[in-house]
């Protein structure tokens, strides 16, 4: 099967790679920067070809440009006539649904969108973490075989998304990864705060944070959690909100209240506890603002 690719960046030149390698033929690739472009072609020995080109030869389309140049690109090509009953096309956006992609389907191309549910620093981490990863598939139908197939020959596993669910599954994955690193960097300022040198506060708390991965890899939510609200204790919840202001108690208010039902789930409160620990958490929001 000849796939082809518009758009070089970490997420399209590792699944190209790693698709060539399972035994697919990369056509030829495109991408608004001629260095990306000319780097990607060397890794995988083939030519860089105008959008249009590499659109003509491609069984499988990926547009893996920025999401913002998604749609464009797609009316472009199909103003030029290049999309043709049977093509797939597809891109890799978490916030976007196949829709984007209506010109093509108004060409007779089966759009689809297949998104990594992985953060990607470089082509090299991306090709070292991309077999394992879960990738959401949603669009038409039609292009589920063919993409399963893909995810399966990269390693990786799947799961079939309704396109009025993207919105959702895209806020998922923005709280898990983008709100990780707010959150970290709330507690970092806390630590600040209590005076500890900032050469030592991201190295002391990582381990931290990697052992809650790994408890909640093992043990699952809710049995993962500890803590003073896991415990039920008012005091020390009611210190910390004290000895806190700005967007950090917000920050601490808000998961407060989300963890007590954890810890409720987790059978380690009862409702009178948690009870009074939501009224702490709320008087005390409501006495700030």
């Amino acid at each position: 099967m000849k796939i082809g690719f518009i758009g070089a960046g970490k997420v399209g030149s590792a699944i190209a790679i790693l698709l060539q390698k399972a035994g697919y033929h990369i056509a030829g690739v495109a991408s608004r920067t001629s260095d990306s472009a000319q780097e990607l072609a060397k890794r995988l020995n083939c030519a860089v070809l105008s959008k249009g080109d590499v659109a003509k030869r491609s069984e499988v389309l990926f547009l893996t440009t920025p999401d913002d140049a998604i749609a464009s690109v797609a009316a472009e090509l199909a103003g030029e006539g290049l999309f043709h009953p049977g093509q797939v096309v597809l891109h890799m956006s978490g916030a976007h649904t196949s829709q984007v992609l209506k010109p093509a389907a108004q060409g007779g191309a089966i759009t689809l969108s297949v998104h990594p549910i992985q953060s990607f620093a470089s082509v090299d981490k991306a090709l070292a973490l991309i077999p394992g990863t879960y990738f959401s598939i949603e669009g038409d139908a039609q292009g589920y075989d063919v993409a399963i197939k893909m995810v399966d020959k990269l390693g990786g596993k799947h799961f079939l998304l309704e396109s009025e669910a993207k919105v959702l599954y895209h806020a998922a994955a923005c709280v898990a990864c983008n709100y990780m690193v707010g959150l970290l960097d709330t507690a970092l300022d806390l630590l600040a705060q209590a005076g500890v040198p900032e050469g030592l506060r991201l190295p002391a708390f990582l381990p931290l944070v990697t052992g809650t991965v790994e408890n909640i890899k093992n043990l699952g939510i809710p049995k993962a959690l500890t803590g003073p609200i896991s415990r039920g204790d008012r005091g020390t919840v009611e210190k910390h909100l004290n000895a806190m202001s700005g967007p950090a108690l917000d920050v601490y208010q808000t998961l407060g209240l989300v963890t007590v039902d954890v810890a409720l789930n987790k059978g380690t409160i009862n409702e009178e506890q948690a009870k009074a620990l939501r009224s702490l958490l709320a008087d005390h929001w409501h006495g700030m603002h």
